[in-house]
């Protein structure tokens, strides 16, 4: 990514299906995103499309090129996930970028940036952003912190994909 590069998000599309599920089976995304199916994983992100689903999708472009997906979703709507991070009051992000040669360019420090504001805006009841990744998934810890979120505390999440390991909680509350 040059400096000129432009790092947006955009609410998912159909088309956008795809090319998702490729991302989902890379092997660098797939070592932290778990072990469903590309049938099952089709449809959840089909479901997601829909103007009322829980966990709203967004495309990380840079250059209005897709290179990501990060999603946001009310935690109280997930109560197994919401019990194990244990926040009140919180919106879950998760995020993967697309192929390995885009990683370690800023581009999801700047997509869990957008992703913070506009989730906060999205739900406007709720005052905190969290994110759980893997202890061992150092660049996606340090794209947190380099956004401004803080480590709460590590934990071995039952929620977590794939479900071995220890997990960091990340948090940053509404300003």
């Amino acid at each position: 990514m040059s400096n000129s590069s432009q790092t947006t998000i955009r609410p998912i599309k159909a088309e956008d299906i795809e090319p998702l599920l490729g991302w989902l089976e890379a092997p660098h995304v797939k070592a932290w995103w778990g072990t469903e199916t590309p049938q099952t994983n089709r449809l959840k992100y089909q479901s997601r499309l829909l103007s009322d689903a829980l966990t709203r999708v967004f495309i990380i472009q840079v250059d209005h090129k897709p290179a990501g997906m990060i999603q946001c979703y009310q935690h109280s709507d997930y109560p197994d996930c919401d019990k194990e991070i244990g926040i009140d009051n919180a919106i879950g992000i998760d995020y993967l970028i697309a192929a390995p040669e885009l990683t370690g360019k800023g581009i999801g420090t700047q997509a869990i940036k957008m992703m913070t504001r506009m989730a906060l805006i999205l739900f406007p009841q709720m005052n905190t952003v969290v994110a759980s990744p893997h202890k061992e998934n150092i660049a996606s810890c340090r794209a947190l912190e380099k956004a401004g979120f803080t480590l709460v505390r590590e934990a071995k999440l039952a929620s977590a994909y794939p479900s071995q390991g220890t997990s960091c909680i990340y948090q940053k509350c509404r300003s």
